[in-house]
């Protein structure tokens, strides 16, 4: 459904919730290889998440620096994380990509996916970072 930059930028925001503290920070290093994606890639999307204006991952720089996720910050929806990915119109936009897809000009899909993406988009909005960091069913 995401581009493989929201996939990893999921997965790489999960991992450092789940595995580093301000105390105990991760280096860019273990969270790729936690996620399986290559460092570079991994690199860029941080660099995304960390951004000021941002702000869903903190990192310092140094010996012993590395990636971390503030107690606020993992109180965020997944939909932040979405909104920096720039991914709202993945799921709220038209399933089959019609820019003109609406109820006065439905696609083929439109009737069937409208309920389908509003749930998907309240999930997102419901489920916090921390929910998912601290899931018991998890792969990382």
């Amino acid at each position: 459904m995401f581009s493989k930059s929201t996939e990893y930028a999921l997965r790489a925001t999960i991992y450092i919730a789940r595995w580093a503290s301000i105390e105990n920070k991760v280096s860019l290093q273990t969270v790729a290889n936690g996620i399986g994606a290559p460092q570079s890639f991994t690199a860029k999307i941080l660099q995304q998440l960390t951004n000021k204006k941002t702000g869903i991952v903190s990192s310092v720089s140094g010996p012993t620096g590395g990636f971390y996720i503030t107690e606020k910050s993992k109180k965020l929806p997944i939909i932040k994380i979405l909104e920096v990915m720039e991914e709202i119109d993945t799921i709220m936009g038209c399933i089959l990509g019609f820019p003109n897809c609406s109820d006065e000009n439905p696609c083929s899909m439109h009737r069937s996916y409208k309920s389908i993406k509003i749930d998907i988009f309240e999930l997102f909005q419901e489920r916090t970072i921390e929910d998912l960091a601290n899931a018991k069913d998890r792969l990382m």
